[in-house]
């Protein structure tokens, strides 16, 4: 390999690491799930930073206020909160402005989906 191809490819090292970056969920959401039948719907303000973790407050079902904390790798992410004594947790993928993925809490999971804006 030539001096010149190999100065080009460390060059070239920095952009193909930006395309890796996690996908940002900063935002306010709207997600709705279901586990075993339990609606879990909420309204979130979610904050990232640069190291790729999340958090952010949610208003659950309409009533209860908490915290949730998580991580974010490539377009996946996880987050989970601790509510009436259950921790819930979260793991999907982002795509555009929508979310989607499981829900786990205390042995049971469900399905939620959600939408940025």
């Amino acid at each position: 390999m030539t001096r010149a191809r190999l100065s080009l490819m460390v060059m070239m090292l920095p952009l193909a690491l930006a395309n890796v970056a996690a996908a940002d969920l900063s935002g306010k959401w709207t997600i709705d799930g279901d586990v075993q039948g339990n609606p879990v719907n909420m309204t979130c303000d979610v904050t990232q930073a640069a190291d790729a973790s999340i958090a952010g407050k949610c208003l659950l079902n309409g009533s209860e206020q908490t915290e949730l904390e998580g991580t974010a790798k490539d377009a996946s992410f996880k987050f989970s909160f601790t509510v009436q004594g259950y921790t819930l947790t979260y793991t999907g993928t982002l795509t555009g402005d929508t979310i989607s993925g499981d829900i786990e809490v205390a042995g049971a999971t469900g399905k939620f989906s959600g939408k940025r804006g």
